[in-house]
């Protein structure tokens, strides 16, 4: 017998537990289904921490979204009590006359420092000395400079999932775990989902699967995206008291080439006692069922010798722990959130572009705004489907 619900939400990650949340606050019968055990390590959404910015240097239209976010994670806290958000600063380094291009841009900091007087964000800019002076365990060269954003703070992702996935619940939300779709058909009178254990119709589906998505649209939106692997590290500090969230803002660090980008997140109290690290690899694109989980010691050996050692004082060699994330990116490296277009029963949210995380619980609440009102109270055209000519 087929069970039958108003809304089914695929997949629990950010975007997939954010609309959770939503639509169990708006009090409707929603299912949610995850092939995994969420929050897990083996999609985009873990890694004891994320960064939260004001300003988005990707552009303007990101401002409204990552500020009704900071809403909904703080409502988040005040509902659960606990801290999902730390004010922790962030500071964006990168060489002033023209560095490797991020986001679209090649001064991410004069870009980021434009949006944050626009916006009227609590921001400073940093000459190479006064990088120094501000943060001394990291070396600048002389032709970088910084833009440092006050309100800037540090997501905890796993923290997250599991407060809204445990919210959803006690709304009343239903949630399989371990439970992997097989496909979904659309009906005249909803939509029908196939999973290994069983068969469920709602009026409306939200397909959240992040990387996975790739299996469950059409091709000519599959061809829209690509999914690449990404590398966490954890190296050993001599001491790691700087690099504590009282003490070490996140850093963006943008270097001359795509080689050179590293990002820098300071230490919880109760994460893994060492700095974590990422870089952001575009290269070779793979598949989420055949992705390499194994970090390689040469690649240990080569983020420390090429980039890690020269640039910040008091970081061992000696990497302690490592991991594999995703990030499933479009060409322009912007969202997907649109209706699917062979029918509006269906609302499509994935991919983020590798700067999801921080939006996700605004995502989510605008994910069930179109599943339930058929349109979002903020302006989403720039993540349209229509501007990669699918529909």
């Amino acid at each position: 017998m087929t069970e039958k619900y108003d809304v089914i939400v695929m997949g629990l990650g950010a975007m997939g537990s954010a609309s959770l949340y939503q639509l169990s606050k708006r009090g409707v019968k929603v299912l949610g289904i995850d092939q995994f055990a969420p929050p897990h390590s083996l999609g985009s959404s873990h890694g004891e921490t994320r960064i939260i910015r004001q300003v988005n240097g990707e552009g303007g239209n990101y401002f409204p979204l990552v500020q009704r976010a900071y809403d909904i994670w703080h409502e988040l806290e005040d509902k659960s009590g606990k801290t999902l958000l730390h004010n922790t600063g962030g500071l964006i380094i990168c060489p002033k006359d023209g560095g490797a291009q991020f986001h679209g841009q090649t001064d991410f900091v004069t870009g980021t420092a434009s949006l944050a007087q626009a916006f009227d964000i609590d921001h400073k800019l940093l000459t190479a000395d006064e990088i120094s002076d501000f943060l001394d365990v990291i070396n600048p060269q002389s032709n970088e400079h910084a833009y440092y954003e006050t309100h800037g703070g540090i997501l905890r992702p796993e923290y997250c999932v599991a407060t809204q996935l445990n919210l959803a619940q006690q709304q009343g939300a239903t949630i399989h775990k371990n439970e992997r779709v097989l496909k979904y058909e659309i009906l005249d009178d909803g939509v029908l989902v196939k999973t290994e254990k069983g068969d469920y119709h709602a009026e409306k589906l939200i397909v959240s699967t992040g990387a996975w998505i790739v299996d469950l649209v059409p091709k000519i939106i599959k061809d829209q995206l690509s999914v690449y692997r990404q590398v966490i590290y954890w190296f050993e500090a001599d001491d790691i008291t700087p690099f504590k969230m009282e003490n070490f803002p996140w850093v963006i660090w943008i270097g001359d080439t795509l080689e050179d980008f590293i990002t820098f997140f300071p230490t919880p109290d109760d994460g893994t006692p060492a700095v974590k690290i990422m870089t952001e690899t575009y290269i070779n694109a793979t598949h989420p069922d055949t992705i390499q989980r194994t970090v390689q010691q040469a690649e240990i050996d080569h983020i420390y010798n090429m980039i890690l050692r020269d640039r910040v004082t008091g970081i061992t060699a000696n990497c302690i722990n490592s991991g594999v994330c995703m990030y499933t990116v479009t060409p322009d490296e912007h969202f997907i959130i649109d209706f699917h277009p062979d029918s509006d029963r269906i609302v499509l949210a994935s991919p983020c572009s590798g700067h999801g995380f921080k939006h996700s619980s605004a995502i989510g609440e605008i994910l069930a705004q179109l599943a339930l009102d058929g349109k979002s109270e903020l302006d989403i055209s720039m993540f349209s489907l229509n501007r990669f000519n699918t529909q």
